[in-house]
């Protein structure tokens, strides 16, 4: 008479293959959530990158550069309106009117990601954090980041002097 079933060491065999599999498989698995948070923020330093690039194109075509205050960038409303500094790059000025507007506290971080990104991520200080999606420091005159806040170390710093936006995508830095 012919037995149908496993034997025992066929079941340990399959368990112990299904183990070594889980092992291995496991942290590729574990670090999808985190590869999510880093693609979505490098989307959204490539986004506001190309909004720079792209206010900085429109003034040095309409006005040949900075420093120029209250520019719509997007349209003709009171929406995207963003100041210049004497290079030609957005530095809203949040406080008083500027003959030259810098970047110089981060309330004009802010108000620079808020006008640059259509649809904009929220952010709120890092000082004084909220549910916002990031937190923006003022670093030093004309340079800010924003820290994503579910992952803190992954940031976008931009640099109002050459315009530059740089992510810092390693959340283990």
């Amino acid at each position: 008479m012919k037995k149908n079933g496993f034997t025992l060491i066929e079941l340990i065999t399959v368990i112990v293959i299904v183990g070594i599999i889980a092992v291995v498989a496991a942290p590729r698995f574990l670090n999808v959530s985190t590869n999510a948070h880093v693609a979505s923020v490098k989307g959204t330093g490539a986004a506001f990158k190309n909004g720079i690039d792209f206010a900085y194109s429109k003034i040095m075509a309409t006005n040949g550069g900075g420093p120029a205050s209250n520019v719509s960038i997007y349209d003709d409303t009171s929406t995207g309106q963003l100041d210049f500094n004497e290079w030609g790059y957005p530095a809203q000025q949040w406080h008083l009117e500027e003959d030259s507007p810098r970047l110089d506290n981060v309330e004009d971080c802010m108000s620079v990601w808020n006008a640059i990104l259509s649809d904009p991520p929220s952010v709120s200080r890092l000082t004084s954090p909220t549910n916002s999606d990031y937190l923006a420091e003022y670093i030093s005159r004309d340079q800010c980041r924003y820290h994503y806040r579910i992952v803190p170390d992954i940031s976008i710093y931009y640099n109002s002097t050459d315009g530059s936006v740089i992510v810092d995508d390693d959340p283990t830095s």
